[in-house]
């Protein structure tokens, strides 16, 4: 345990981070900065996107949409399975998970 008088020092050292370097700050502390945030945004808009085109190409019986669908829900399951490796490999080396998907 620190003494106070550490203690203080440190939080004034951790406001003028955050103050001076909000996105470094922020990675330091393990939040997802607003890049990361809007790639899953984005993966997450695409995912109900395919199963839209799924679902209704199956209702329309419309093999385009079925096709496509099929083919973005096959391609999506390859980004999230990537973006898990890629955020358990990063962890395990002790560096800060990356930013964007690769």
């Amino acid at each position: 345990m620190l003494p106070e008088r550490e203690r203080h020092a440190l939080r004034e050292i951790e406001a003028e981070l955050r103050a001076s370097d909000p996105e470094f700050a922020a990675a330091l502390s393990g939040r997802p900065s607003r890049e990361a945030r809007g790639w899953t945004l984005l993966l997450v808009l695409c995912d109900v996107t395919a199963v839209v085109m799924l679902v209704v190409g199956l209702f329309a019986r419309d093999a385009a949409l079925v096709l496509w669908g099929t083919v973005g829900a096959g391609s999506l399951v390859a980004w999230h399975i990537a973006r898990t490796e890629s955020a358990h490999q990063s962890t395990e080396d002790g560096a800060a998970p990356p930013v964007a998907p690769h």
